[in-house]
């Protein structure tokens, strides 16, 4: 199917590329992993997503930023061995559909699909859709359909790195209650108030938060909305960034994960279906 007129189609180092450009913003989303890599509002020009300069952009790995696509599982909780599964599940590995685009008064809807939905780890049978909206806000819309006829359980992300001018001016609001902390096998703590980073951060906080806003030099610049979540995972990796092959040792200065996600377990009856949304509103 072409797209809409709003959608340019590219190639490069073998991946394909969808740059949308419309009244309100422009983005650019590539087909391996059904993965967003820019977000730009014509509000203010300022990208929202950060995309590292060392990121694999010819399907060799996992692209390093933007929003790469966690399902059926996130990071390894796929119940086998560290490593004897692909973490974040094997989506945003394989090269996506455009199965529909829409330009609409309020901006453009691209809609993705994966090659497969089954695989090692995962044997089930269901749809998997990808909605992405280019407005004034950026909608992101995983939903996963069972089609079978046993129930069966998953979790999933949207793995967002926003981009920040410098993460020790950045702070966090509207996230509150307890976190796991990864970094401390797992521990459960209170979340820090106010909420900044200052060292290697990895935690998946345990509730269904909606609303988060990323704050930099004292002004809101990006707000997080999330629907359809049972937590909110926040990562950076500090100076550990230092050995990521794939990421520059200080590129942690300028990205935050702030992910919407499932990962207490989701489990779908056969007929029922499951969307995990997030709205990128710049602020």
């Amino acid at each position: 199917m072409p797209p809409v007129s709003s959608v340019t189609v590219s190639e490069s180092n073998g991946l394909t590329f969808l740059d949308v450009d419309n009244a309100f913003a422009s983005a650019r989303i590539s087909l391996f992993g059904g993965h967003i890599l820019s977000y730009v509002p014509k509000s203010d020009g300022r990208e929202r997503l950060w995309v590292s300069p060392h990121a694999y952009l010819n399907g060799e790995r996992p692209i390093r930023g933007g929003i790469p696509v966690c399902w059926p599982w996130f990071s390894d909780d796929h119940g086998r061995e560290k490593g004897a599964l692909p973490a974040h599940g094997f989506l945003r590995t394989q090269v996506w559909k455009l199965i529909h685009s829409e330009d609409t008064e309020s901006g453009t809807t691209i809609t993705l699909s994966p090659s497969f939905t089954r695989a090692e780890g995962f044997e089930n049978d269901c749809n998997v859709t990808l909605v992405i909206t280019v407005g004034e806000t950026m909608d992101v819309a995983l939903t996963t359909e069972n089609t079978g006829v046993v129930p069966f359980e998953f979790n999933c992300a949207l793995h967002t790195y926003f981009h920040v001018d410098h993460i020790q001016h950045t702070q966090i609001t509207g996230i509150e209650g307890q976190y796991k902390d990864k970094l401390d096998d797992w521990g459960l703590k209170t979340t820090p108030s106010p909420y900044t980073i200052t060292g290697e951060t990895d935690r998946i906080h345990v509730a269904p938060i909606k609303t988060a806003e990323i704050e930099v030099e004292g002004n809101a610049f990006t707000e997080v909305v999330s629907d359809g979540n049972d937590s909110l995972v926040v990562w950076n990796p500090w100076l550990g960034a230092a050995s990521i092959s794939d990421m520059d040792p200080f590129g942690y200065k300028h990205m935050l994960c702030v992910e919407t996600s499932l990962t207490q377990g989701k489990t779908l009856s056969p007929g029922a279906s499951h969307t995990l949304k997030q709205t990128i509103v710049p602020k």
